[in-house]
């Protein structure tokens, strides 16, 4: 039963992102271009955790596969996806 939640969560979720994509909607970011944030720890699912700001970011990291916390970071935003580079 709970799959079958989360299955249709994310069934939703990503009909709704199409939906947005296909209408040109722009999701706008807590801030424009690049900024250097601060690496926290990498995530269970694969995503990591970037401070910025004192708020915490979820990110799809770009480059290595291990780096120490507090190393600083780019982080950036598009259409609604945090990157974080190092």
């Amino acid at each position: 039963m709970l799959l079958g939640t989360l299955l249709t969560l994310s069934n939703a979720e990503r009909v709704s992102d199409m939906e947005r994509r296909d209408q040109d909607q722009i999701i706008p970011g807590d801030f424009e271009g690049s900024v250097v944030g601060y690496w926290v720890r990498f995530e269970d699912n694969g995503g990591g955790t970037v401070s910025f700001n004192n708020k915490t970011y979820l990110t799809k990291p770009i480059g290595i596969p291990s780096i120490p916390p507090g190393t600083e970071v780019e982080l950036s935003h598009a259409n609604g996806v945090y990157f974080s580079k190092f």
